[in-house]
Formats: structure tokens, C-alpha cells, sequence
């Protein structure tokens, strides 16, 4: 009986914790003020960690696999992912770096094989191919490269 009046108490500290959407898409607790915290959350055995600031997604943001480790991280700004994320395998090593700015894909990224190795670094502006794209194969050397329009 003690056990099962610990795991009710549980339960309920759990829901009482709660934080869900309001009609304006903001974060909110159990009593309907604006949530300033950590949401955790599970999506397809994905798990994520978000700070939230006033309701909206603002802070660190790292998502994990089904095993825990870290599978992406980085920052959100305003609900948007802003600077620089970083991606990792199984194992965790980088498999690729990445900037955004107000959500959309900026900057110089990079994508490692499972070695560790540089395969390719590509340019975005503005959310928009731009600059030199280049890939190398196994041995480092230059696979292809094709220039896009836009500046870095």
C-alpha cells in the first residue's frame, strides 16, 4: 500500500509539473502562467531538452537517441535555432557543424564521415545555397565542386 500511494504521489507531482501550449503556441504551466524552465519531451524515440524562457523555446536545445546519448545540439532563439549546431553519431563523434540565424540555414557547414574525416563543406545565405561547395573522397582528395549563387 505505501508503494502504490508513492507511485499516485508520483503521478500527480509529474502532472502538477506539467507544461503545455497555449492558443498562441506559448508554453504554459498547470495554472495557465507563461513557463520559464526545461521542457523534456519524447518524439519517435527521440528525446529533447529545451530551455524555455517566458513561454517560448529560448536557450540551450539538445536532442538524443534512444540510447541517451547526445545526438544534436545548439541553440534557439525566439522558438528559431540561431548559431552554431553540432551533430554527432552513435558514437559520438561530430558528424557535422552548421550555423542558423533566425531559423534559417547560414554560414559555412561541415559534415565528417564516421572516421572523423572532412566529406564535405557547403555555404548557405539567408536559408539559400551559396558560394563554393566542395566533397573529398576517402583519400582527402577534392571529389567535385559546384559554385551557387548568393553571398556567404
Amino acid at each position: 500500500m505505501k508503494n502504490l500511494i508513492t507511485i499516485c504521489f508520483f503521478f500527480l507531482a509529474l502532472a502538477a509539473n506539467a507544461q503545455s501550449l497555449n492558443e498562441k503556441g506559448l508554453y504554459i504551466d498547470s495554472e495557465g502562467n507563461l513557463f520559464s524552465g526545461v521542457i523534456t519531451s519524447l518524439n519517435n524515440n527521440v528525446k529533447s531538452e529545451m530551455d524555455v524562457k517566458d513561454g517560448i523555446i529560448s536557450g540551450k536545445a539538445t536532442y538524443f537517441f534512444a540510447s541517451g546519448k547526445v545526438m544534436e545540439a545548439g541553440m534557439m532563439v525566439n522558438g528559431s535555432k540561431d548559431g552554431q549546431w553540432t551533430r554527432y553519431n552513435e558514437n559520438g563523434m561530430t558528424s557535422a557543424i552548421g550555423f542558423y540565424a533566425a531559423g534559417k540555414k547560414s554560414g559555412t557547414w561541415i559534415v565528417y564521415d564516421e572516421a572523423g574525416k572532412k566529406r564535405m563543406e557547403m555555404n548557405y545565405s539567408n536559408g539559400e545555397k551559396a558560394g563554393t561547395w566542395t566533397s573529398w573522397d576517402e583519400s582527402g582528395a577534392v571529389a567535385s565542386t559546384k559554385v551557387y549563387g548568393g553571398a556567404n
